[in-house]
């Protein structure tokens, strides 16, 4: 498939094979999609697990057009909203059903770690999400994390239609301080320069590249 940025995802129309790749951790990212899929709710657009191959999984294959797509048609502006509108439904999910060990108390959300529409899928005419994907960065965490990654998204990779996220925020209903929103953001990256800091100098190289760009942005 042509969008992703480390793993091997193969479809064929009706079934998405995905091995994880990358070079780290790539038996907790796939135990983290698994165990997530199996727990969340019906009613969101999430694919099913039908087989456990080892190393990857096979999903189902939903359908759709790929969200960076529509952004690069010029059609950011309704992509930007159903991203807002789906990720304030994910977060009224029961964070503790997904995350039994997470109190509901906490308040933390289920926080899928990698939202925006590089994951997404959406119908063509409606902009309605039809796919969520790539679950393998999910974590009980707290609100602010997914809706300041998918602008970062944005930013990073559609600098074009950076005045669009208005509709972001529209659709998720509030728009958190920019000064949270970075602070996300930067946090985040902190975490793969981290991540990468005994692996691959060139991965890590990247997220330090990232992050000193994040903190160069103003809204």
């Amino acid at each position: 498939m042509r969008h992703g940025y480390t793993n091997d995802t193969q479809g064929d129309g009706a079934v998405v094979v995905k091995r994880y790749r990358g070079g780290i951790d790539e038996a907790l990212r796939r135990g983290t999609e698994l165990d997530v899929l199996g727990r969340l709710p019906a009613g969101l657009p999430v694919p099913r697990v039908l087989g456990v191959p080892e190393g990857a999984l096979r999903l189902q294959q939903l359908p759709g057009m790929h969200g960076q797509d529509l952004i690069d048609q010029g059609l950011a502006r309704p992509v930007l909203r159903s991203c807002g509108e789906l990720l304030r439904r994910l977060q009224q999910v029961d964070v503790s059903a997904v995350f039994p060990d997470t109190a509901a108390a906490t308040g933390w959300v289920v926080v899928h770690g990698d939202f925006g529409p590089n994951n997404m899928l959406f119908d063509q005419d409606t902009f309605r999400v039809t796919a969520l994907l790539d679950w393998e960065w999910a974590h009980p965490g707290d609100p602010i994390e997914d809706v300041a990654w998918c602008e970062w998204i944005v930013r990073r990779h559609h600098p074009g239609a950076v005045d669009a996220l208005g509709e972001l925020f529209a659709g998720y209903g509030v728009r958190p301080s920019w000064a949270r929103r970075r602070q996300a953001a930067a946090a985040r990256c902190e975490s793969f320069v981290e991540r990468f800091r005994s692996g691959p100098a060139a991965a890590r190289r990247t997220w330090q590249d990232n992050l000193a760009l994040t903190l160069s942005w103003t809204e």
